[in-house]
């Protein structure tokens, strides 16, 4: 099963509209679960290596039995044909039995959640808040299933 973990709720109503209607389209090839992570408290009153690691915590638990990939800037690009390569070689060969997608809090990510990371993707060299990564996530493990499925992913 896939997983999409983010730090932080999903508040924008244009953004909780779009998110519903990928999950229901890619409901036809598989289950996605999204796991919205409660934010590390105020931004303004805890040091920034105390509100990552207390990020970290909370994505813990959600390590073991998964191949685990770090949305980051700074990680590796790829088109839509080459990133649906990666999701099937992951599911065909890691062995894990969960897939998470990890989301970022407002600060980024602690050095452990790098540590852990299986692997590390960007999907833009542009910042995007976690709301819009998430969708646009989801966006993408659409097309993924549409690609791996032989149907059109070209609208």
């Amino acid at each position: 099963m896939t997983r999409i973990i983010v730090v932080g709720p999903l508040k924008s109503s244009y953004i909780k509209d779009g998110v519903r209607q990928y999950l229901k389209w890619i409901k036809k090839f598989e289950r996605i679960e999204l796991i919205q992570l409660p934010l590390s408290g105020d931004l303004n009153k805890t040091p920034p290596s105390i509100y990552k690691d207390k990020d970290f915590k909370k994505f813990e638990k959600y390590f073991p039995d998964s191949f685990n990939v770090l949305l980051d800037e700074r990680g590796e690009q790829m088109d839509s044909i080459k990133f649906s390569q990666f999701y099937e070689h992951i599911k065909s060969s890691s062995g894990a039995k969960f897939i998470n997608f990890i989301v970022g809090g407002p600060l980024g990510h602690s050095d452990e959640i790098y540590n852990k990371a299986d692997s590390i993707i960007s999907l833009s060299k542009l910042t995007f808040t976690h709301e819009l990564a998430v969708l646009i996530l989801l966006e993408q493990l659409f097309r993924v299933n549409k690609i791996l499925h032989n149907e059109t992913y070209h609208y």
